[in-house]
Parts: C-alpha cells; structure tokens; sequence
C-alpha cells in the first residue's frame, strides 16, 4: 500500500510540472507555429531568477521572475521571431536553438556550473495514508495545477480567450473581424514563456540549479504535447499525465540513464509514426449515447 501511494504522490507531482510546461508550449505552437527549443532555457531562467533574488521573500520572488518571463517573451517574439515568420519553420526553430545557446551561455557566464540551490519557504512533511511526503512539494503541484485550470478558463470562457483561438484557427479572417494579429501573437507566446519561466521558479527548491537544468524537461514537454496532438491544450494536459506516469513508472525500475534512454526511444518512435501526433476520438458507444439523449430531448 505505501509503494501505491508513494508512486501516485510522485506522478501527480511531476504531472503538475509536466502540465505547465505542456501548456506553455502547447500555447507557443498553436499561437505561433514555433517549435520552442528554448523551451528548457526558460525554464532555466525561472529558477535562476530565484535564486539571484535570495534576499527576497519566496512570493516576491516568483512574481519578479513571471515579470521577467513575460520581458523575455516580448522581447524574443518582437526582435527575434516576428522577423522570421515569412522565411518558415526552419528559420524559427533555429533561431529558438540560438536563443537557448545565448540564455544558457549567458547563466553560465554569470552564475557557474557549479548547482546552485533555493530553499523551500515552506518545510516539513504531510502524512498521507501512511507515507511522509515534503509539504512543499504538494503546495507546488497545487500551485501547478492551479495555474493550468486558470489558463484553460481563460483561454476557453473569455473573449481573450476567444481571440487568442480565433487566431490560431484563422489569421486572416482574425485581422479581418478587428483582431490584431501582431499583438495576438506577441501576446501568446509572452504567455506561453511566463508560465514556463513560473514553472522554473516554482519548481526551484526541488531542482539542483545549472545552466543545463532546462534540457531534461524540453523532450517530455514535446512528448506531452505530441501525444495530446499539437494545437490541442486539453490534450497536451492529458499528455502531461501519460509521460507523468510513463517517466515516474520508469525511474522507479530502471536507472536513470535507462529511464531516460526509454523516454527518448519512445519520443523517436512516436514522431516518426505519428509526426501530426495523436488523434483523441470520443468513444463509439459514448457519441450514441449523447446522440440518443438528444434525439429523446427533441422530441419531448
């Protein structure tokens, strides 16, 4: 039983981490068509934005480093991207790989190799069914969490939200109703880096921080969004909590070099099976059944 329980605590926990960073990039691909390999970097930047500020109470801290993610982004999409949308994908996806060598050439320069820690304002554990589990790491996952059902209602039930779709699904007709495309996009993908650079801060204290720390998360970031087909949030979040389970099941039985070597190979095998990801269909007997209690509703 407290093997069950450990095991669930340590999905649901990585699957907050995972969540955040499905949905921020699954924000910047379906916004801007930008594969983010800078994705990792920015997470990266959120976690040394936390420990630069030491002095600073941990709340502080964290709205300081969405500020800075949301600069960032602003920043990166205006001088960078909005240049390159017309010479394609490639274009794009190598000046990210440019981006992500400045920013983390740039900690390196300033901060060391040497990992660098943040201390959890919060200690301690909760006994959960028998299992003493850190308390902060659950604070964490709910912050986590919190923030992904936020943004999906913002996304899904405001007239931003509806603007930020529209553009996705229609630029042309977008800018035609009155929609600024430009400022859509720049908006989406400052976004889409904030909630990146929030999941770097928050997962801080749990992280040995270095310049490289953002590469390990950008592989099962992508793996989420491709499994939940890309342009689909709700999907990518689903993803999230495949590769939460896949990676957690994974690193309990295996090395972590096997682990990662596992994840890897079955990122491979799924881009190049399914390189447009996959297609989540409602249930056979579930779409009859809806259609049944509404033919029934008609004719009462």
């Amino acid at each position: 039983m407290d093997t069950v329980v450990s095991l669930s605590l340590a999905v649901v926990s990585l699957f907050g981490f995972y969540a955040l960073l499905a949905l921020s990039l699954g924000i910047i691909f379906g916004q801007l068509g930008v594969v983010n390999v800078a994705h990792g970097e920015f997470v990266m930047v959120g976690a040394f934005t936390m420990y630069a500020l030491d002095a600073v109470p941990f709340l502080l801290r964290v709205a300081v480093a969405v500020g800075v993610g949301l600069v960032l982004g602003v920043l990166t999409e205006r001088l960078v991207l909005a240049k390159l949308y017309a010479r394609g994908f490639l274009a794009t996806l190598l000046a990210m790989w440019g981006v992500a060598i400045v920013l983390r050439q740039g900690a390196d320069a300033i901060f060391g190799s040497t990992p660098a820690s943040v201390a959890a304002p919060i200690g301690g554990t909760v006994d959960l069914l028998g299992v003493s589990y850190p308390t902060y790491r659950l604070v964490a996952t709910a912050v986590c969490l919190g923030v992904v059902a936020v943004s999906l209602f913002v996304i899904y039930r405001t007239s931003f939200g509806l603007n930020i779709r529209a553009t996705v699904d229609n630029r042309e007709m977008a800018a035609l109703l009155g929609i600024p495309p430009a400022f859509m996009m720049t908006a989406g993908f400052a976004v889409g880096t904030a909630i990146a650079v929030l999941a770097g801060a928050v997962q801080s204290p749990m992280l040995g921080v270095t310049p490289n720390v953002g590469a390990s998360f950008l592989a099962p970031a992508f793996f989420a969004v491709l499994l939940g087909r890309p342009g689909s949030l709700p999907g990518s979040i689903v993803g999230a909590f495949i590769v939460a389970v896949l990676s957690t099941v994974l690193r309990t039985y295996l090395s972590e070099t096997a682990a990662q070597f596992v994840l890897f190979a079955l990122l491979i095998v799924l881009i190049a099976a399914r390189p447009n990801g996959l297609t989540w269909r409602k249930p056979q007997w579930l779409s009859k059944s809806s259609a049944s209690v509404a033919a029934q509703s008609g004719a009462a």
